[in-house]
């Protein structure tokens, strides 16, 4: 009979429950807002983006959009949300 010891690590997952989201301050760099709206507007001619952890993923949902996971903001590809 051999005897072993096994140990299990469980990673525990929080249940949705819904915006806002809170994300850690210390992940994402301070940008301001008006330097992510000429950031948005060069790449799609408009001002329509949000900070991750203020959108669910149910509010992407239908709205193709591009993640910034460096500067902590989402760039949508349509001008108004669906």
């Amino acid at each position: 009979m051999i005897d072993e010891e096994f140990e299990l690590e469980i990673d525990w997952i929080p249940e949705d429950t819904g915006a806002p989201y809170e994300a850690d301050e210390d992940v994402f760099p301070d940008i301001p807002a008006h330097t992510i709206d000429k950031l948005c507007k060069q790449k799609y001619g408009h001002t329509n983006w949000a900070r991750m952890g203020m959108m669910s993923p149910t509010d992407l949902v239908g709205n193709p959009c591009e993640f910034d996971y460096i500067n902590g903001v989402i760039y949508f590809k349509n001008k108004v949300l669906v």
